[in-house]
């Protein structure tokens, strides 16, 4: 899963820019944006140790996909944040807030729709010294992900995440003042972010993945297989099989537009001005790179 995860990271920057993952200026998603496949290789050979053969069709393949997310959907990704941008002024509902990420989200969705043959094609080739090597680097990035979040305390964990967000809100906002943190501790501290449940969900979908990758690397030469396992576990992710999960997700979704929605609103006019200039500055990026 931690593979899956850190490619659709780095294909959809522009994407998650508007989902609240905002890089520092116009200038960081420019830089960013133009070594995502150099990004998005490094990551899949660091968890896969990637053969030659494979390395030359996955830099082509992620090449490509580069390209059509260029032509495709970056003047999406510019029209939505110049929606967002009018609606910046003024207070917001928490509905329009989960609009919002659905909209982003739905614009992710065609991303990895189109990734979807080529992350197939690579399931397919996969050896089980492969595999392992992907168990192995799952164990290292969960125990790093544990020291994180599941070691500290709850008070020092509620300052972490206090300390995270105030710095997501920043960049975007600008400085904030008490007012403002004030509604942020009070959201943290209420918050039905469950260290233990995440952990679990993660480790859950880990396991599926390899199971996949094993089931695939049995009878190779299917493709249809192939690719019907893989979409399987993607679905899983997406929706997880544990109810229990679904639900607590869901509550974390309605959390975060509740949660911004308030952030929001108790943002003074020249902090929401801020907010405006960083989108319409991400939108002038997002044209220009398509322009090229």
């Amino acid at each position: 899963m931690a593979v899956l995860s850190r490619l659709r990271t780095t294909l959809c920057i522009a994407a998650l820019a508007v989902a609240g993952a905002l890089l520092a200026g116009c200038s960081t998603v420019r830089l960013a944006y133009n070594q995502v496949p150099h990004l998005a290789y490094w990551q899949l050979n660091r968890y896969l140790d990637l053969s030659d053969a494979q390395t030359e069709r996955v830099r082509g393949d992620l090449g490509e996909l580069h390209r059509w997310h260029r032509d495709t959907m970056l003047p999406q990704h510019a029209e939505l944040l110049q929606r967002v941008q009018q609606q910046l002024p003024a207070t917001i509902t928490p509905e329009q807030a989960c609009r919002i990420y659905e909209e982003a989200r739905a614009q992710l969705d065609k991303v990895l729709a189109q990734a979807e043959p080529k992350v197939v094609w690579l399931a397919s080739q996969l050896t089980e010294a492969q595999i392992r090597n992907l168990e192995r680097k799952q164990a290292d990035s969960n125990a790093d992900w544990k020291s994180e979040w599941l070691d500290p305390p709850p008070d020092k964990l509620r300052e972490r995440r206090f300390k995270d967000l105030s710095s997501r809100l920043e960049t975007f906002y600008g400085p904030l003042d008490e007012p403002q943190k004030a509604v942020l501790r009070a959201f943290v501290a209420q918050s039905a972010f469950d260290p233990q449940r995440t952990y679990a969900e993660r480790v859950r979908r880990q396991k599926d993945l390899v199971q996949v990758l094993r089931s695939i690397q049995a009878d190779r030469g299917n493709t249809a297989q192939a690719r019907t396992l893989m979409l399987g576990f993607l679905d899983r992710v997406v929706t997880s099989p544990d109810g229990a999960y679904q639900r607590y997700a869901q509550a974390l979704v309605t959390e975060g537009c509740e949660g911004f929605a308030r952030l929001h609103n108790a943002m003074t006019p020249a902090h929401r001005l801020r907010a405006a200039q960083s989108l319409k500055g991400y939108e002038q990026d997002f044209l220009l790179l398509a322009a090229r």
